[in-house]
């Protein structure tokens, strides 16, 4: 596209009307922030952010471009203004023009590519999701692994998705996929992984498992060993792609156990390495000299398919939003670097284009968002909310070890820094940052779970892998013995052999439950009991036992689907303080409670009085405990666990919720009280 200006008549009115409706946009958007916020600093954010990016916009782009640019300005003015005068009735419709909006960016980037597979490469991916698969079926059958928490809530989702497809029900799919991308647990990585259980089995974990493998375990690791060999420089070697598949999964492989126990976050690599690879050419484009072929309409491609980019990972999974903020503040740098260097021989306006566009994009694409989180902005107070997660470093440590292996780690920085000594490349430097900037803005946060440490992944598997392709190139017989060595310490039970963290004792199955035949009898003896008129819940939050753990006993024999029963013969319980609030009045529908003795959680307990509270006063025979009584019946638990049986004898009433409530609510200031 030129950026020759049009004739200075047609041009000026051009240019005002395009400044107008970016104006207009601006006061929309601020107008909505003021309609839905409590406060007028997100409104006034809101209308500056966007003002700047339309405004510089409307000035950066070529004259001919300002009419399209104004109709453009003008749409999201007109959409801004019907949300802030019905935001309720507008979210659904904001949330689908959101999702169309990535869709169509991502058909549009995807038409004019060919994929082209030559029969030793088809071979080669082959070959990676049979090694995966038979990986995944290892694993699971060996630890008789339970999907639990979010493993399974992924699971139940996709058979969500799976029943609606087989039902021929592809609107309200499309309507639950829409409601779902404000909140925290979007319904996307179960589109796949549903759409495989509608064709194949409904309930089938392999057809899950399978899904995962095929449509986000391969991908990542592809993307990962395309990404390890672009670092060694070593593009055109055949050998170098399989045997940088080899060395990413050695490098980091309890990242193929969290996928096969049920997790689909691994996707989110591929679209970390795809944002890593759109970062590298718009900073590139941006180095060139001003003597350079015009580059802006390259430099816009760029900056709009990274934004998409960015939210796809954040929709994907909320999680991963450290890692694209931990990309953009790496990029920034970058191109920061390179204008104090260029001075006036920068690119300065593709650069502010470039922003303008990437803001703009990101803006559009986050106004479900925005309209759900700005009445309440505290309610997405995530450290606040998520401070029941932080572990000691002590105990951060020993996870981290178990998971990654500290010595991993530090051959992944060994070779981080051996590969910024010896290259220039700037993949290099934006995969050397982002990683370590996502850990650390997520550890600001909360601690991590297993699924959370995919955010370090590309460091460290890009890190090791790259380094040993290097080492292969110069000699087959050393390289195949370096690779051989690592992966012997990092997925059998040679690295055992070493101090405890060294290398990922998690990467290899863990032993299975102890229980497991008095987990099926408690799942007999609820499926006898459990009705709509007669609920059978449960109090407790750790692995062992919890109450969601009841209703996801129904995967040791997946005959009737989860979404059958478990809403209408059970009562979701709140399990974290500061994120879901004092116990459910809702409690007081159970006819039975099964409650674990000792007291179970699994964060910290004084952010767990939700839990603590009621399960302590059912053991006592205290507070709502005066309202039940032992059955007699225990389920003896793993861990010297016992869930024991109450049965309610006197009903309830709102005021017995209301005095928890408040007894709640008193305990609770007390440990803020002593926290101050």
């Amino acid at each position: 596209m030129s950026d020759v200006a049009a004739p200075l008549p047609l041009a000026l009115p051009r240019r005002a009307a395009a400044f107008a409706a970016a104006a207009t946009l601006a006061a929309s958007a601020a107008v909505l922030g003021w309609r839905l916020s409590p406060s007028p600093g997100p409104a006034f954010a809101l209308g500056l952010i966007v003002g700047v990016a339309a405004l510089g916009l409307a000035a950066l782009m070529a004259a001919e471009e300002a009419s399209l640019w104004a109709k453009i300005f003008a749409a999201g003015a007109g959409a801004c203004a019907l949300a802030a005068a019905a935001p309720e009735a507008s979210r659904l419709g904001v949330s689908l023009l959101s999702l169309a909006l990535l869709a169509g960016g991502i058909w549009k980037a995807l038409s004019g590519t060919r994929l082209k597979l030559a029969g030793s490469r088809a071979a080669l991916v082959v070959a990676l999701v049979a090694a995966l698969a038979a990986f995944n079926a290892f694993y699971v059958i060996v630890a008789q692994d339970l999907e639990i928490a979010d493993f399974m809530f992924y699971r139940v989702v996709s058979v969500a998705v799976g029943t609606l497809t087989r039902e021929g029900k592809l609107l309200p799919l499309a309507l639950d996929l829409a409601g779902s991308t404000p909140k925290d647990y979007s319904w996307l990585p179960a589109l796949l992984p549903g759409f495989a259980l509608a064709a194949f089995g409904l309930l089938s974990r392999a057809v899950y498992q399978g899904a995962i493998v095929v449509f986000y375990a391969a991908p990542a690791l592809l993307a990962l060993a395309w990404a390890a060999r672009e670092i060694a420089g070593l593009r055109r070697e055949s050998y170098a792609f399989a045997f940088a598949l080899a060395a990413v999964a050695a490098a980091y492989p309890f990242g193929l156990v969290v996928a096969s126990r049920g997790m689909p976050d691994i996707g989110g690599l591929a679209l970390f390495v795809v944002a890593l690879r759109l970062a590298d050419k718009l900073a590139q484009a941006l180095a060139l000299p001003k003597g350079s072929a015009r580059l802006s309409a390259l430099v816009r491609k760029l900056a709009f398919g990274l934004a998409l980019t960015l939210f796809a990972m954040f929709l994907f999974r909320r999680w991963y939003a450290f890692a694209a903020a931990g990309l953009v503040a790496s990029l920034a740098l970058e191109v920061a670097v390179c204008a104090l260097r260029r001075r006036a021989g920068f690119r300065w306006r593709e650069a502010a284009l470039a922003a303008c566009v990437g803001a703009l994009t990101l803006l559009g694409l986050l106004a479900p968002v925005l309209i759900d989180w700005l009445p309440n902005p505290a309610a997405h107070d995530y450290a606040r909310m998520y401070a029941a997660y932080r572990k000691t470093p002590a105990v951060l440590a020993e996870v981290v070890g178990d998971w990654c292996g500290f010595a991993p780690l530090g051959l992944a920085l060994g070779g981080g820094l051996f590969l910024l000594l010896r290259s220039r490349a700037r993949l290099v430097r934006l995969a050397f940052l982002s990683g370590p900037l996502a850990a650390a803005l997520f550890l600001r946060v909360q601690s991590p779970y297993p699924h959370h440490l995919y955010l370090i992944a590309p460091f460290v598997a890009l890190f090791i892998a790259a380094p040993l392709l290097l080492l292969f190139a110069k000699s087959r017989a050393g390289g195949l013995a370096a690779l051989a060595a690592l992966a012997a310490l990092t997925m059998t039970p040679a690295g055992s052999l070493a101090p405890h963290g060294l290398f990922p004792a998690a990467a290899r199955p863990h032993a299975p439950r102890s229980d497991l035949a008095e987990l099926a009898r408690l799942k007999e003896w609820v499926d006898a009991r459990a009705t709509p008129e007669h609920k059978v819940c449960g109090l407790g939050s750790s692995y062992t036992f919890s109450g969601q753990l009841i209703g996801e006993l129904w995967q040791l024999k997946p005959g009737q689907s989860p979404l059958a029963r478990g809403r209408e013969t059970s009562v979701g319980m709140t399990d974290v303080d500061t994120v879901d609030g004092p116990p459910t009045p809702k409690m007081k529908d159970c006819a039975v409670m099964i409650v674990g003795d000792p007291v179970q959680t699994h964060v910290i307990p004084s952010y767990q009085l939700t839990v603590t509270l009621p399960s302590q006063e059912l053991l006592d025979g205290a507070g709502i405990g005066a309202h039940f009584r032992r059955t007699g019946e225990v389920f003896a638990l793993e861990h010297g666990v016992k869930a024991v049986v109450f049965e309610q004898t006197s009903p309830l009433s709102d005021a017995d919720m209301a005095a928890l409530a408040e007894r709640w609510r008193a305990a609770r200031a007390g440990v803020e009280r002593d926290d101050r």
